[in-house]
């Protein structure tokens, strides 16, 4: 009688052997699929910040353009809102505006900006003010709470004290001090300018590091790549503050433009 029996199955040897191939391939998949979700992540506050560029030039060009952009962050001047109502002050605007906001009301945004980097899906709760293209200022409730945009990724527009970057540790977040250290030598720009530039909440340290390389150049950097928010990195277009409580996240400054 012939007892032989097939077998099926794998042995040990080649579960481990099959174990092995996979763990290779996580081992070299996964960083880059990581780096490449990065790269989308970079290139999307670049394009946002290109988008922004363009919307404010052709803000500038309309026809009885007052030739410069409202502020939108820091002190609001008196001039840019109505003064109907004690909600419209220019502390409450200042949180509740923002300048794609405006830049939307104008017609030369065509949607709300995005930016994969950093926190998303933000809804602020309560009203904000209405912009109206035809008189260049703010009107809205006499009553009410404004909504505030602190907590959001958006586009600003504050009036530059020259002495302070928006990097630099101590600095208020969405404060004024908006005096990019653009060539990372000599003066910041002047007392007085307006000066325009994202605000990216929450990004990842790593993320916002890359920006900078990629937007600053190693020259202007001060960071580590091992520990990329140790610093300060307080030069160039791309600024932020460094991760002291080491949470893993901070907010990113993007320069945009000054006048």
């Amino acid at each position: 009688m012939n007892t032989s029996r097939n077998t099926s199955g794998f042995t040990l040897v080649e579960t481990l052997a099959v174990l092995a191939v996979i763990a290779a391939i996580i081992a070299i998949g996964v960083p880059a699929i990581s780096k490449v979700m990065q790269s989308s992540r970079i290139r999307s506050a670049e394009g946002t910040a290109s988008v922004m560029k363009a919307a404010m030039t052709q803000y500038l060009g309309k026809p009885g353009s007052p030739g410069t952009l409202p502020v939108t962050e820091g002190t609001v001047p008196a001039s840019e809102y109505t003064t109907s109502g004690t909600i419209l002050t220019a502390a409450n605007i200042a949180a509740a505006a923002t300048l794609d906001g405006i830049l939307l009301a104008e017609g030369a945004l065509e949607r709300p900006i995005g930016v994969r980097m950093g926190g998303q899906n933000f809804s602020p709760s309560g009203a904000g003010p209405t912009w109206s293209p035809s008189l260049s200022q703010f009107t809205g409730p006499a009553t009410g709470t404004l909504a505030s945009y602190a907590a959001a990724t958006r586009a600003e527009c504050a009036v530059s004290d020259g002495a302070n970057n928006p990097g630099i540790t101590g600095q208020t977040a969405g404060s004024a001090a908006c005096a990019f250290n653009l060539a990372g030598s000599g003066s910041l720009i002047a007392t007085g300018s307006r000066v325009a530039y994202l605000v990216i909440k929450g990004a990842a340290d790593s993320d916002a590091y890359q920006l900078a390389l990629d937007v600053d150049g190693a020259g202007l950097t001060q960071n580590t790549a091992s520990s990329p928010a140790a610093n300060d990195q307080s030069q160039g277009p791309v600024v932020y503050s460094k991760d002291a409580s080491a949470a893993g996240f901070v907010d990113v400054y993007y320069y945009l433009t000054s006048i």
